[in-house]
């Protein structure tokens, strides 16, 4: 493909790019407790124009740095997954605090039909927007709200 890099690993160089879209994909283990990445997500993304997709298998996974590099994430996509809800509830609580079981039947309803919800964390962006499905073209739509 052009104007693509594969890398394994987080490339050498990765602190010089700018206007970039950056994947790191099955990183989760290694970069937890990487201050590389959180740089990314604290600094880079803003000052450099770079956007960053972290796939990550467990949301509140316990290395050093992913507490800051998930508070700094802004959008978080959610997909199905039976095998610990218990992390969907936690994130629930934090999002939602009451409303409990709001955020978990969304959750439910969001990845009932293929298969994700994005939870839009951006400071900007108006409280009833923040939590959607079917953003791609040809999908339905669907924007959830606190009742």
């Amino acid at each position: 493909m052009k104007n693509v890099e594969f890398h394994e690993g987080l490339p050498s160089d990765i602190h010089t790019l700018s206007n970039a879209l950056i994947v790191i994909d099955d990183l989760m283990s290694e970069l937890s407790s990487d201050t590389k990445l959180t740089k990314l997500f604290t600094k880079g993304g803003h000052h450099r124009n770079l956007s960053i997709i972290f796939i990550v298998q467990n949301i509140f996974h316990k290395g050093k740095e992913m507490r800051d590099i998930s508070l700094n994430a802004h959008y978080l996509f959610l997909f199905k997954n039976p095998r610990d809800r218990s992390q969907i509830i936690h994130l629930g609580r934090q999002l939602y605090p009451s409303p409990t079981k709001f955020f978990r039947e969304v959750y439910e309803n969001a990845t009932s039909k293929p298969y994700y919800l994005l939870i839009d964390l951006k400071p900007d962006t108006d409280d009833s927007l923040r939590l959607r499905s079917g953003i791609f073209p040809g999908d339905k739509y669907y924007v959830y709200e606190p009742r």
